[in-house]
C-alpha cells in the first residue's frame, strides 16, 4: 500500500467516525418514534377537521418529557389517569372526557367526536362493559351525522345491538353541547345540532352602505370582479350557491388569500342580499333573482321572510309550495290539510324556541296579527310525541 493510499483511507475512516459520533449510526434504520412528531401533527389536523374539540396526540408522546403535550393529563382528575394498558382500564359511573381520550390513546387511535357526544359515549361504554366488552376499539368518530364506534363483535351480538342503538341516539343529540338536536343537511355535510348551534353554523350575510358582511368579513361592492350562480353545485331548479370572484383577494387570518367566496342560499339574509347585489354582472341570472324581490309574511313563524316559496327565517315551505309538492289526498279537505300543516309547523317552531334566535336571523319584521293555530292542550300532546310535524 502506498503512502498516498494510506492517507486517503485514514481520512475516510476519520470522517466516518466523526459522523457516527455527531449524528449516530448513519446506516441504522430509524425507529417509529423518530417520525412520530410528523405523524402526530398530521393526525392532530385530521382529528380537528373531523370536529374534535380536544387535542390529540399519540400515547407514545406522553413519555417524552421534552414535548409540551406530555403534561396533557398532569393536572386532570379522572378514573384512568394511571392506567397504562387496556386490561386495567376501568369503566364506571365516574368516567369523564379524559377517560375517553385515554381509552383512545391506549388503542392507538384518535377521539374524533365533539364534546356534546362525550356523555353519550360514556353511557355506551358502561353498557358495553356489562356485555363483557374487551376495551378494544379501532375507531371512534362521527360519520353521516351519527356516532361510529368500531370494535370486534359477531352479527346480532348484544354488543352490536348496543352500537346500533347509540348510533341512532346520537342523531338526536347536539354534537356541540349535548342538548336535544336533529340532523342538519344545509351546509354540504350532515351534522347534528340544537337550534342554537344550528343558527350559529348557518352563517349570515348583511347589507352595508358600500358592500356586505358575510360571516363577519366585509367585502366592498366595487371589489367584485364576477358573480354568478354555480350550477355545478345545484341539485334542483333552485340555485344553492352564489359564486363571487374578487378583484383583490381577501387575506384570511391564517395568511392565505381568498379570491373566491361562496354564499349559500341557506345563510340568513340571502334573499335581501340578492335584492341589493349590483346590476350588470355578465352571466348572473337576474331573472332568477326576481323571485326574491317581494318577500311575504310566513304563516308559520309570522316573519316577513318568505322568498321563493320558502321562509328564510323558520326554513319551512309555504303552504302553497308544500301542497304543490305533496298534493291533498283524496277525500281530505284542503283547508283542513292546510291547517294541520301550519299548526304542526308552528308547534315545532315553539319547541325549538325559534323566536329566541330571530335576532340572529337578521331582525325580520313580524306580522302584528300573526295567528297561532294550536291550543295549549295540543301543544302538550305534541311534546309527548316524536316526528309529528311533516317534513319538507
Amino acid at each position: 500500500m502506498t503512502i498516498t493510499t494510506a492517507i486517503i483511507l485514514g481520512l475516510f475512516i476519520s470522517f466516518v467516525l466523526i459522523i457516527y459520533i455527531v449524528k449516530g449510526n448513519p446506516f441504522q434504520f430509524k425507529k417509529k418514534n423518530d417520525h412520530q412528531d410528523l405523524i402526530d401533527s398530521i393526525q392532530e389536523r385530521i382529528a380537528k377537521a373531523n370536529g374534535a374539540t380536544i387535542e390529540h396526540y399519540a400515547l407514545d408522546n406522553l413519555s417524552q418529557v421534552k414535548k409540551p403535550e406530555v403534561d396533557f393529563y398532569k393536572d386532570a382528575e379522572f378514573v384512568n389517569k394511571e392506567c397504562t394498558n387496556l386490561d386495567d382500564f376501568i369503566i364506571n359511573d365516574q368516567l369523564n372526557s379524559y377517560d375517553l381520550r385515554k381509552l383512545a390513546d391506549l388503542n392507538g387511535i384518535q377521539l374524533q367526536i365533539r364534546q356534546g357526544w362525550h356523555p353519550l359515549l360514556i353511557e355506551m361504554l358502561q353498557e358495553l362493559d356489562q356485555q363483557g366488552w374487551n376495551r378494544s376499539v379501532s375507531c371512534i368518530k362521527e360519520k353521516y351525522a351519527s356516532l361510529r364506534f368500531y370494535t370486534q363483535c359477531q352479527y346480532e351480538d348484544p354488543i352490536q345491538t348496543i352500537l346500533e342503538e347509540y348510533e341512532y341516539k346520537s342523531e338526536k343529540v347536539c354534537e356541540t353541547c349535548g342538548k336535544k338536536g336533529e340532523i342538519r343537511y344545509n351546509s354540504g355535510w350532515d351534522y347534528v345540532a340544537c337550534q342554537e348551534h344550528y343558527v350559529e353554523n348557518r352563517g349570515e350575510v348583511t347589507i352595508q352602505k358600500n358592500g356586505f358582511i358575510h360571516n363577519d368579513k366585509f367585502y366592498e361592492w366595487n371589489n367584485i370582479k364576477k358573480a354568478l350562480f354555480d350550477k355545478d353545485l345545484d341539485y334542483s331548479d333552485k340555485h344553492r350557491f352564489l359564486k363571487i370572484e374578487l378583484k383583490k383577494p381577501y387575506i384570511e387570518p391564517s395568511g392565505w388569500p381568498t379570491g373566491t367566496i361562496y354564499i349559500a342560499n341557506y345563510v340568513t339574509g340571502f334573499g335581501s342580499f340578492l335584492n341589493h347585489i349590483p346590476k350588470g354582472f355578465p352571466g348572473l341570472d337576474y331573472n332568477y333573482i326576481k323571485n326574491f324581490e317581494n318577500p311575504e309574511f310566513c304563516e308559520i313563524c309570522g316573519y316577513k321572510a318568505v322568498y321563493f316559496d320558502r321562509c328564510e327565517c323558520c326554513e319551512s315551505l309555504s303552504w302553497s309550495a308544500y301542497h304543490k309538492q305533496w298534493k291533498t289526498q283524496d277525500g281530505k279537505d284542503e283547508n283542513e290539510e292546510k291547517r294541520w300543516y301550519l299548526k304542526h309547523k308552528q308547534m315545532n317552531w315553539q319547541v325549538i324556541e325559534g323566536d329566541k334566535y330571530v335576532p340572529a336571523y337578521g331582525n325580520y319584521t313580524k306580522k302584528p296579527d300573526h295567528k297561532i293555530l294550536y291550543t295549549e292542550l295540543e301543544f302538550q300532546d305534541y311534546l309527548n310525541k316524536e316526528d309529528l310535524y311533516p317534513e319538507d
